[in-house]
């Protein structure tokens, strides 16, 4: 029976070497349709530049280029809608579009495979893939960023107790704070940014290995599908999957400042620090105990942090010990590369809605600011500014905070006698200039929390994330 009459291309498409129809059982083990379905977007778009350049080159005529591109419309809706039949024997996503494309298009779709292999078809797809998918997590990671620049604008004038080893260390603000999340979440988005432009070359036309003795347009083909060039080795190019490690890594990094904000919260969140209060729709309770309520959208943003680094593991172990240049090992790199982006979107998903939600409980932040010993340093570095050399003055502060203690009142509210008996140095009035917003006020040096310098720094992340459009408020001042 011919295409024209079954309407179906038959058997394998390489099973002309083999005297024998494949074990089902082997068929089961090898197929990928099961999870590369999700790249039918990308085959298909693939292989409508491909095909117009077949017709450039004069290899498909203009009749049976539409046939095609019609074809693969139609194979397209079949994905879309769920209606696309899956069959193991069909293996992966390639063949079900091209075993549906001879369906559609009828002997026009045997020729859609001309100069085109498995190896250079799914390296198309998976850089297709990478780079849109790179893109919306850019996009994820910058509307996280704007609901950060909201709460530093919003809490730029709230006193923090900032921490270093979970210790309270000096005074910050809200602002200060928001900006050093944005800070990291810049650098995610940078690194996205460049997975982007790293894997914006075109390894179609590789083919197999070592491309093909037919006129093809590689640089054609680059252009349509958006690409910026060419791979230069064809060897190298099919088996090639650095562009994949490189998002991996950047997720793995996204995924490590999401939860350690996690466990921050999660922390503060507690009775015991109470800093901070996430609203009833984001909490979850307990089955027994009716007194809780637990940010369990934190805790697994912290447990799914781990799944992303194993992904990431993975494709790592996958690809050390690989010779040039495909091998069916690649198979299963869409595993770790699928999972770990539906994880890190849902994650940043979540924090989105914790960081819009979240409140400072400002009493309870008071409350901690009352017996602090947050102003040591700056009674240091005002003794250098008196004369005396800093190892000195840390030695003598240390003994001042040590009498605060004992007198059970914080550092500023210490007496001039106090300090004159630790060092004549002090001057008179000193104890009155210190205050812990004072302190804040004075670091506005690049980089540090002065009001000014943050609201500096966070017109310039909103101008470069967002271009023209205004902050709520107008500008910071």
């Amino acid at each position: 029976m011919s295409v024209e009459e079954s309407g179906e291309l038959p058997g394998k498409p390489w099973g002309g070497r083999f005297s024998e129809p494949t074990d089902r059982d082997v068929e089961a083990f090898t197929e990928s349709i099961s999870f590369d379905r999700r790249l039918y977007r990308e085959d298909i778009e693939g292989s409508r530049a491909h095909a117009r350049m077949l017709r450039r080159i004069g290899l498909l005529t203009e009749e049976e280029l539409e046939q095609i591109l019609s074809g693969l419309d139609k194979v397209a809706a079949e994905c879309a809608d769920g209606s696309l039949p899956l069959r193991i024997e069909w293996e992966d996503i390639h063949m079900h579009v091209e075993k549906r494309l001879v369906h559609h298009a009828g002997p026009a779709g045997l020729k859609i495979h001309t100069a085109r292999s498995r190896n250079d078809q799914v390296a198309t797809d998976l850089r297709l893939y990478v780079r849109r998918e790179a893109g919306e997590l850019s996009k994820s990671v910058e509307a996280l960023l704007r609901r950060i620049l909201l709460r530093a604008l919003e809490y730029r004038n709230l006193l923090l107790p900032g921490y270093t080893h979970t210790q309270q260390a000096q005074p910050i603000s809200g602002g200060y704070y928001f900006g050093a999340y944005a800070e990291r979440f810049l650098r995610d988005r940078s690194r996205l940014l460049s997975v982007i432009e790293n894997t914006n070359l075109s390894p179609l036309g590789s083919g197999a290995l070592a491309g093909s003795t037919l006129p093809i347009d590689r640089e054609g083909v680059a252009r349509e599908l958006g690409f910026s060039g060419v791979t230069q080795n064809g060897l190298d190019a099919v088996g090639d999957r650095d562009f994949v490690a490189d998002l991996l890594h950047a997720l793995s990094l996204l995924m490590v400042h999401l939860s350690g904000w996690a466990e921050e919260w999660v922390l503060w969140s507690t009775r015991e620090f109470g800093l901070i209060r996430l609203p009833d729709r984001l909490l979850t309770g307990s089955s027994m105990m009716p007194q809780k309520k637990n940010p369990d959208i934190l805790e697994l943003i912290r447990g799914k942090t781990g799944r992303v680094f194993s992904d990431y593991g993975g494709l790592l172990v996958l690809l050390k010990g690989l010779p040039l240049s495909y091998n069916r090992d690649l198979q299963e790199d869409k595993t770790f590369l699928f999972d770990a982006i539906d994880q890190t979107k849902a994650c940043l998903a979540m924090m989105s809605l914790a960081v819009e939600g979240m409140r400072f409980a400002e009493d309870r932040v008071a409350e901690v600011l009352k017996g602090t010993e947050l102003l040591a340093t700056d009674i240091a570095e005002d003794l250098v500014r008196f004369g005396m050399p800093f190892r000195e003055a840390h030695a003598i502060v240390g003994r001042i905070v040590a009498l605060a203690a004992r007198k059970e009142v914080p550092l500023e509210q210490l007496s001039d006698e106090d300090f004159q008996s630790f060092s004549d140095r002090f001057p008179k009035g000193y104890a009155g200039t210190l205050s812990l917003w004072g302190s804040v006020e004075r670091r506005s040096h690049a980089g540090g929390p002065a009001p000014r310098t943050v609201s500096r720094r966070i017109e310039a992340i909103w101008k470069d994330l967002f271009g023209e459009e205004p902050m709520p408020g107008g500008p910071l001042r």
